[in-house]
Parts: structure tokens; sequence; C-alpha cells
């Protein structure tokens, strides 16, 4: 297995043998890695279906969606997913999950169909342990104990700005949650957890609380945290959802851009600093 890094804080490409990725070999390592570098491109896997679960299987337990479906669409196409309206809010930052009381452990993508040249659909990630690694220490303190609500509502009004009450009843009926701002893992290194599902900051004005989730959201996504994966065919990219945040670059609604996507779930709650 050989890993080259993309940038000094964020993103590497790992070339791999296809049967020791599918076979678990590395599989202690690749985590150990993607908590560390937050995204792994594979290049030149070209993946089937059930390889992909394969190699899921590998590394956590896979979220099912309905009836023992282990990977879904993502596409802007509603003839392929019935999901692709509420799929627009994934042009803004988010981690998957982040409304779960344990958000999802990680993301793997394979593209099956690749947007237009020039037509955007890049993935990017953006390392959250180190943007908070990064944050002066008085900062860091004063960013404990505080708590934020994450809800569906807070994504979908990026895309739908006045919904109707009907829909914002749908939105309201998804689950939500409270986590910390500041993410304690048990391995030791912290994590801002942001995004777009942040709706508002618990005990706090709104414009205040609001300033300061856009405060950390300019930091956290300064060029030195993001990594930008370029599209080609036969990639396969696997990112962090408990260190990091992601999101698609822009590109039109009509566009055929198609990819399969698996989650595992989260192994762990969102802890907070003891005696904080």
């Amino acid at each position: 297995m050989k890993v080259e890094h993309a940038k000094p804080k964020v993103g590497s490409k790992v070339t791999i043998d296809k049967a020791d990725f599918l076979s678990g070999k590395y599989a202690e390592e690749i985590q150990a890695l993607l908590v560390e570098r937050s995204a792994l491109h594979f290049p030149g896997l070209f993946l089937e279906d059930q390889e992909q679960v394969t190699f899921a299987r590998t590394i956590g337990e896979i979220v099912k969606q309905g009836e023992d479906q282990e990977l879904q669409y993502i596409t802007m196409d509603s003839k392929i997913s019935s999901v692709a309206d509420y799929t627009r809010g994934a042009f803004y930052w988010h981690i998957d999950g982040a409304n779960d009381p344990y958000p999802a452990k990680a993301t793997m993508l394979s593209a099956r169909v690749l947007a237009e040249e020039g037509a955007g659909g890049d993935t990017l990630v953006a390392n959250t342990y180190a943007s908070y690694a990064d944050l002066p220490a008085d900062r860091k303190r004063a960013l404990e104990g505080i708590k934020v609500r994450h809800a569906l509502e807070a994504t979908q009004r990026y895309v739908n700005p006045t919904p109707s009450a009907a829909e914002l009843q749908r939105w309201q009926s998804r689950p939500s949650q409270t986590h910390p701002l500041v993410w304690h893992h048990r391995h030791g290194r912290p994590s801002l957890l942001l995004g777009a599902t942040s709706f508002y900051v618990e005990g706090m004005e709104l414009a205040e609380g609001n300033l300061l989730l856009a405060e950390l959201m300019d930091w956290a996504t300064q060029d030195e945290y993001i990594y930008r994966h370029k599209w080609s065919e036969g990639d396969f990219l696997l990112f962090d959802n408990t260190g990091a945040m992601h999101r698609a670059d822009w590109y039109p609604l009509d566009s055929k851009r198609l990819m399969r996507r698996t989650t595992l779930h989260g192994e762990e709650p969102v802890l907070v600093l003891e005696n904080a």
C-alpha cells in the first residue's frame, strides 16, 4: 500500500492491490490514515457494487436504507433517486448523520457517471481535526460547553428558504439532535462539529449564535484544510464523518452525474471534555 499526501493537512492518494483492498488486509491502516488525513482517494479500482460493500464491511457496519439496501444512488435525477430534491443539500458543507445520536463513521463514493467536462461535480472534504488544532488556545477554551442543535430543516432552508407548511412539517418530522460544538474523541484528537445541519446554538441569542457558527465555518473551510477531489473513471473516495465536513461542488441539476454511496454506522457518541 503506497500513500501520497495531497496537502500537508488533508487528503491522500492510496495505491493498493485490489485483492488486498477487498480482503481487509490493510483495514486497520486505512482507518488510522482516514482519521489523520480525512479523505483517501483510491484510483483505478473500478469497483462493482458488491465489491464496494465487501470493502465497507472490512472497516465498519453499513447503514442500510430500506430493506437490505447497502448502496444509495447519489444523483439529481428524480427518476433514479426518490430523494433527489433532498440531495441538493449536498452542495453545502455537512457531515452525514449529524442529526443522529451517533454521527456516521465514514462515507464512501464510487463514480458511475462523471459530470460533463467543465461542469463541476468535484467532492470537497475539510479536515476539522486540523482546523480545531490550529485555533488559538483561548478560542478553544471559549468553545468548551457550547452545544448546537442539528436538524434537517437547517440544511433544507439553504435549498428552499420559503417552504410550505406541509414541507416544513415533513422536515420537522425527521430526527434532530443536540451535539457539543467540540467533539472530544476517544482516540484523543478533538474536532469541530459544524455544517449546514447546524440550526442554532443552544442558550445563545440567535444572532450571536449564527455569527459564531459563521466565523467557525470561515475558519474551518480555509484552503489549507480542504481536499478537492476531481473525479476520474474508476475512482473510489473514502472520507471521515467524525472529524471532517464534505460537500459537492456545484454542477447542473440536469447533469447525468451518478455516484454509488455507502455509509458506515457511527461507533461513538459526541463526547464532551470531562470537567469542562
